[in-house]
């Protein structure tokens, strides 16, 4: 009495089974795609958000990143400076050569 209600392993059990595995596979996969969606989304969404919050009147970048910048910039100039410097100290050794050479 107690296995009337109860099913057998039958054929069609085995083919149920094969059928709920082949659901739980295409689940899978179509929330693997549903994620990437998600995320792919969300990084746009984080994009568009910075981008525009910088555009705000009221935003104030971090200060931190404010020095930052200002420190890249006085370094930028030294180099260039530099640059400048070399390609004239450069320029007048390759002068002395010449007249080195031409003296000679």
């Amino acid at each position: 009495m107690f296995n009337a209600g109860r099913k057998t392993s039958s054929p069609g059990t085995a083919l149920s089974e094969k059928q709920a595995k082949k659901e739980k596979e295409r689940l899978i996969k179509e929330l693997q795609l549903i994620t990437e969606e998600r995320n792919d989304l969300r990084d746009r969404l984080r994009f568009l958000t910075e981008r525009s919050m910088k555009n705000m009147p009221h935003f104030r970048p971090n200060p931190y990143y404010e020095d930052l910048e200002r420190m890249e910039e006085a370094v930028m100039s030294i180099l260039h400076n530099l640059e400048m410097e070399n390609t004239e100290v450069h320029e007048n050794s390759h002068k002395l050569k010449k007249e080195i050479t031409f003296s000679r």
